[in-house]
């Protein structure tokens, strides 16, 4: 970790500005997923479309990820992180994101389903598993490191074992998607950043009975 000279207000500026930039960057990466949530709102035939599309949400996590690892030693670096993490990860963090999609997509359909009927009891079972699903998938991509098919097991063992964490998580990402919702300029270019930070943070702890050797970071172009 570089020394740092500057007075605290300075240190603070920095932070404020690199997670500006960070927001700014998760836009970009996640612009057509937006534009097709826009039209989704008044077009029902877009829906499936911003379905597929939510898939690029998980390169941006891993970015943003990237980008948090950054911002200690070299907060000036952190866009050139979170696309060097963003590109690095892209692959593995489009299937864990579509994996996660199809199963919450099952899961929410099969709530609708079951409730008012005969099956209403199954609701909170369903709940539970969603929840669960979302958590291992936030986990997953804001890991320092990808993560193998074999941990994933492990993993939501982990994420149950501290729930206390996870509930932390998902608290925070609910916030941040009704604050989206609710007021869309507010929610994607403040709050994204801070919210994700808190689940990287999260995810370090959860993680680390797992963890081995020094955290992974985006490689330094440049």
């Amino acid at each position: 970790m570089r020394e740092r000279t500057g007075l605290p207000y300075e240190s603070v500026f920095a932070t404020v500005y690199a997670g500006l930039r960070i927001n700014l960057c998760l836009a970009l990466a996640t612009l057509p997923v937006t534009v097709a949530a826009a039209l989704g709102a008044t077009a029902p035939a877009a829906r499936p479309l911003t379905a597929a599309l939510s898939v690029l949400c998980g390169p941006a996590v891993r970015g943003a990820c990237a980008a948090f690892a950054a911002v200690t030693d070299e907060p000036q670096r952190v866009g050139r992180s979170f696309w060097a993490g963003y590109r690095a990860g892209f692959a593995h963090a489009c299937r864990t994101a579509a994996v996660a999609a199809a199963a919450i997509l099952v899961l929410v359909t099969d709530l609708r389903l079951a409730t008012g009927t005969a099956f209403a009891p199954l609701t909170p079972v369903l709940l539970l598993l969603i929840a669960l699903v979302v958590l291992v998938a936030v986990t997953v991509l804001a890991s320092d490191r990808p993560l193998p098919a074999r941990l994933l097991l492990p993993t939501a063992y982990l994420a149950l074992r501290r729930w206390h964490l996870g509930l932390a998580t998902l608290a925070v990402l609910a916030v941040l998607l009704a604050a989206v919702a609710l007021r869309p300029a507010v929610g994607l270019l403040l709050l994204p950043a801070p919210a994700l930070y808190v689940a990287w943070v999260n995810t370090r702890h959860v993680l680390a009975p797992l963890t081995d050797g020094p955290p992974h970071r985006a490689p330094r172009r440049g």
